[in-house]
């Protein structure tokens, strides 16, 4: 249960981390930069989701 709420963190912390790159270096990084950190928001946001209905769930 620790570990599942520590990747629910982590996952949404990815999520805020890479989307504000993605988002505030649109215009000043080359387009491959800004598609890793949007691979990356998007896979914080399905780990800290995944991990969120677990604990919902109450695994």
């Amino acid at each position: 249960m620790k570990s599942c709420s520590v990747m629910c963190v982590v996952g949404f912390g990815a999520v805020l981390c890479f989307g504000f790159l993605a988002i505030a270096g649109a215009g000043e990084e080359p387009t491959k930069y800004t598609m890793i950190n949007e691979l990356l928001a998007a896979g914080g946001f399905a780990m800290g989701l995944t991990s969120w209905l677990r604990l919902r769930r109450g695994a």
